[in-house]
């Protein structure tokens, strides 16, 4: 779901947004509850793993324009506001029957991807690797990657984004939210990794409000996000090697930036009481 609009002046809320020098499971349950709206912990990616991937994605990646789809007239429809990537997304599959050459590409390029970005990392592991082994640790139900549908999903889609079209995302906040005719999750998280940040500018924008149930996801989709729900933005100034946890059902963008580049390591992690976290993209 995803709507034009001006933003707010950004307020701070430190207590709302907390810095950990590693996760535990208490800041992951405030997470979930929604006491706490966004976990950050510096220096979560090796150095040397983030000048790897970097080097990789100036040199070799072919990065294609990432959409966000909208659901118009009960048909989905995909924008591109600013947002490059390098691996395919599950939202391609959207709107697509099942067996669709879409469905086909997304699972045989996961296979590909995973291989490819575990080489480039070797011998430390890729972040996202390392974040899902560390909710095994201390979740006590552990981490696994998705297979909502049979297969093994991708986890750790490159997002790139570059000042000449960065722009486009910082009037647009929008929720993301996975189809309950994929799965059916109480709560939907994204983790970013991030493995290099321009100088100035490309801030995450969270909004202090509920998150968004699946029906009024529905209900608001392809139209204007009710603006009582816009009115307490807060400011998250990504760091390099930087990991930043948020609730995807709240209203979300990012600000544009006039130098440098913007790119870090992505997966949405899904959440049923009882069971373990999902990692899919």
């Amino acid at each position: 779901m995803t709507e034009q609009h001006t933003l707010n002046p950004i307020t701070s809320t430190p207590q709302k947004i907390i810095e950990l020098k590693q996760l535990d499971a208490l800041s992951l349950k405030q997470l979930i509850s929604g006491e706490v709206l966004a976990i950050r912990v510096p220096e979560f990616a090796h150095e040397k793993t983030s000048a790897r991937l970097n080097h990789y994605i100036d040199e070799t990646a072919t990065l294609e324009q990432y959409s966000h789809e909208t659901y118009e007239n009960g048909r989905v429809v995909q924008h591109f506001y600013g947002v490059h990537r390098w691996g395919t997304p599950f939202n391609s599959t959207y709107g697509k029957g099942a067996g669709s050459d879409n469905q086909h590409k997304y699972y045989a390029d996961a296979a590909h991807m995973r291989s490819v970005i575990d080489s480039i990392c070797a011998p430390e592991k890729p972040p996202i690797q390392l974040l899902m082994e560390q909710l095994q640790d201390i979740w006590p139900q552990g981490a696994v990657t998705a297979a909502f549908q049979g297969k093994p999903m991708f986890c750790g889609i490159i997002r790139a984004m570059f000042p000449e079209t960065a722009h486009l995302s910082e009037t647009v906040p929008h929720v993301d939210c996975l189809p309950l005719s994929i799965a059916e999750l109480e709560h939907q998280f994204s983790a970013n990794i991030y493995i290099e940040t321009p100088p100035a500018g490309g801030e995450l924008i969270i909004w202090d409000t509920e998150a968004f149930a699946y029906d009024e996801v529905k209900r608001f989709e392809g139209a204007q996000l009710p603006e009582h729900r816009l009115q307490k933005p807060l400011r998250i100034l990504p760091r390099k090697h930087e990991l930043v946890i948020i609730n995807t059902r709240r209203p979300h963008a990012i600000c544009g930036f006039d130098s440098g580049k913007r790119i870090s390591m992505q997966s949405f992690i899904g959440c049923n009481a009882g069971e373990p976290f999902y990692f899919w993209c």
